[in-house]
């Protein structure tokens, strides 16, 4: 009997190197600025503020450790704090939805973020993610303590 050959071969992918297409990342986009505009109709729920929790600390990242700039940091945290607001009114009423300072807050971080994810390969993408998920996941072990 022949013996068999420890060779596979590896699925094909695209190396990280390389950027998303278009529209993978129009949809990256996309979807974060619709689940805001709820927020101008008090329609806002648990998703939009996952999505858009999720999309400004990435931005945050991003600014902070990719691109050192302290203005787009500065406009991130502000985006990130009306988020906050939005959140600690919906404990207070059961409501969710922005007023326009915070409405406006948050829409810049979010076109920053916008333009900082087209300057970005998809490594620097992925570590800007992962990076989000670890402090999340580090922050919700320690409210369980």
């Amino acid at each position: 009997m022949r013996k068999r050959s420890a060779y596979r071969p590896k699925a094909k992918v695209l190396p990280v190197l390389f950027r998303h297409s278009e529209a993978d990342d129009r949809q990256l986009q996309l979807v974060p600025h619709a689940e805001l505009e709820k927020f101008r109709h008090g329609l806002g729920d648990e998703v939009s503020i996952n999505t858009l929790a999720f999309r400004l600390n990435f931005g945050y990242v991003l600014a902070r450790e990719f691109f050192e700039s302290a203005a787009l940091t500065e406009v991130l945290t502000s985006g990130l704090n009306a988020l906050r607001s939005v959140i600690e009114r919906k404990q207070r009423t059961g409501k969710v939805g922005a007023m326009m300072p915070e409405f406006e807050a948050m829409g810049e971080a979010l076109v920053h973020t916008d333009q900082m994810q087209l300057k970005c390969t998809r490594k620097e993408m992925n570590d800007a993610i992962m990076k989000v998920i670890n402090e999340a996941a580090i922050d919700a072990k320690e409210l369980k303590l």
